[in-house]
């Protein structure tokens, strides 16, 4: 499939304004002219040329084209969608409805969640939540980055588990899971976690064995950690290297994340204030239970050596 790679727009409009009627119809004309050429390339670049003209006309051209039975057409019609700004809640809700139809085709979906952090569109939420755990590389990337273009709190107790998930230096395989933190630098954690898994679950070059290093391997590809501390950082302005830097900052921040939220879904702010000093109390004693035991962990190891 031919992707058409994101460009530099120079809007000849302000922001949120429409173009002129007559702008918008000659902006039309020229898109189904250009649409008539057998190059795809071509047919992309027309559809893409309405980017710059946001016009009640053109939002509805582009819905048309949204239902193109070629998904290279469909994937650049949406990139063109994140230039609607004069309308960005009907275009987002355009994007919106593309996705649900549309969710099987990568690119297609890809384009709609970069035409939607350009619209600054966040009644996505929760429908898009499930694509934390997408398949697809490019789905949770791309829905990473919006998350994170968005500053979207609601998805931040998600990322934190993420970081859970990710972080901790572990071997992962089907036949089961060990976790070991030496403390040391470099590569003593690897090598720490894969011995303890050995020790668990027994060496030598067994089918089974061999078939469950296998399944490590794919789900290192679906590590996705660069992209999750991105994300993060866009939403909180802060890096976190370890899951308790994050833990603990969510902590000290839990009233005020939880006010966030609260606005993001139309609440009042202070209703959830009594709520969150409870969870806030109850996430403090879980953070300071793992981290004994982390310690209890690191300090078997050193009595080890």
């Amino acid at each position: 499939m031919r992707i058409v790679a994101p460009l530099v727009i120079a809007t000849a409009v302000l922001a949120h304004d429409q173009v002129q009627d007559d702008a918008a119809k000659a902006a039309i004309a020229r898109f189904q002219e250009g649409f008539k050429a057998s190059e795809v390339e071509a047919k992309q670049g027309a559809v893409f040329d309405l980017h710059d003209y946001p016009h009640d006309l053109v939002l509805k051209e582009l819905e048309k084209t949204l239902k193109n039975k070629d998904p290279n057409v469909r994937h650049v019609a949406a990139l063109a969608v994140g230039g609607q700004k004069h309308d960005p809640k009907k275009a987002g809700d355009l994007l919106l409805k593309t996705y649900k139809k549309d969710k099987d085709t990568e690119i297609v979906v890809a384009s709609c969640f970069e035409a939607m952090a350009e619209l600054k569109y966040m009644d996505y939420w929760p429908e898009l939540k499930p694509c934390f755990k997408d398949e697809r590389n490019v789905v949770v990337i791309r829905f990473l980055d919006l998350l994170g273009k968005t500053q979207d709190w609601r998805a931040f107790p998600d990322l934190v588990e993420l970081y859970r998930k990710v972080l901790p230096a572990r071997t992962s395989w089907s036949t089961g899971t060990v976790t070991v933190d030496t403390g040391a630098d470099g590569d003593a954690d690897s090598k720490a976690a894969e011995s303890a898994f050995n020790a668990k679950y027994g060496q030598g070059g067994s089918k089974e064995k061999n078939k469950a290093k296998s399944k490590a391997n794919s789900f290192d590809l679906r590590n996705f950690t660069p992209q999750i501390k991105a994300c993060v950082k866009r939403i909180t302005g802060k890096d976190f290297d370890t899951v308790l830097d994050v833990q603990e900052w969510w902590c000290e921040n839990y009233i005020d994340v939880a006010r966030k939220i609260a606005v993001l879904e139309g609440k009042d702010p202070d209703s959830v204030v009594p709520r969150a000093k409870a969870e806030q109390a109850e996430l403090k004693a879980e953070i300071e239970e793992e981290r004994r035991e982390i310690e209890e962990e690191l300090a078997k190891e050193r009595d080890k050596r």
